[in-house]
């Protein structure tokens, strides 16, 4: 049996991906970061939801 788990960024559930400072981000969605230069839209997208989901890790 695999093991799942859901991506912070398209929230997509897999089994391949890594994690970055305790936040889980799938294989797609990694290569499409590393891929995207800074001036991009698409890169201030991957910012917010990596700051989102950092943000959910803190306790309130």
């Amino acid at each position: 049996m695999s093991h799942k788990d859901h991506c912070s960024i398209c929230e997509k559930k897999t089994e391949k991906g890594i994690y970055l400072l305790r936040v889980y981000i799938c294989e797609e969605c990694e290569e499409e970061m590393i891929n995207t230069p800074a001036d991009d839209p698409k890169y201030e997208y991957f910012v917010k939801r990596m700051a989102k989901a950092h943000k959910s890790m803190i306790p309130s």
